[in-house]
């Protein structure tokens, strides 16, 4: 029995932050409804050099852990010249509205599944056509926000 559960725990941990290849290529071009009220632009395009894009779960107890360090990793970016945004999705309405307040009102919603990576959280670095350069997935423990920028590959 109690190997039974520990079986089950280590499917759900490789489930939550699995590697993801559906998102190794190119992010959609579509436009998610933000927190705020208006569409954001497409996660296909970016108006910088390199883009963050971190996918989130209100279910995820990882994302919530998260979610302070990834508030200050997207300041530590704007400060940088680097655009982000996050990306809550894979659960109803409600709850996407719920946890996306913890990352402010430009946060994306994203009820119709447009995002479906196999775990999060899931970081995703592209370039300003959409192109998927770095897959992180999983949250990289890290000091500062400045390390964390650097473990995903940007400035």
């Amino acid at each position: 029995m109690r190997t039974l559960a520990l079986l089950a725990l280590a499917a759900a941990l490789a489930a939550c932050s699995g590697s993801d290849s559906s998102a190794s290529k190119q992010l959609p071009d579509v436009r998610l409804p933000t927190l705020g009220g208006p569409h954001g632009p497409s996660l296909a395009s970016c108006p910088t050099k390199k883009c963050l894009t971190v996918v989130v779960a209100p279910w995820c107890g990882v994302c919530h852990r998260a979610a302070p360090h990834i508030v200050l990793l997207r300041r530590f970016l704007d400060q940088n010249g680097v655009a982000s945004r996050v990306v809550v999705g894979l659960a109803e309405m409600d709850a996407l509205r719920e946890f996306a307040s913890e990352f402010g009102s430009d946060a994306l919603l994203d009820a119709g599944g447009a995002m479906t990576p196999r775990g999060v959280p899931v970081f995703l670095v592209s370039d300003k056509d959409g192109k998927v350069l770095n897959v992180v997935n999983g949250f990289p423990q890290s000091e500062s926000a400045a390390e964390l920028a650097a473990a995903l590959g940007l400035p």
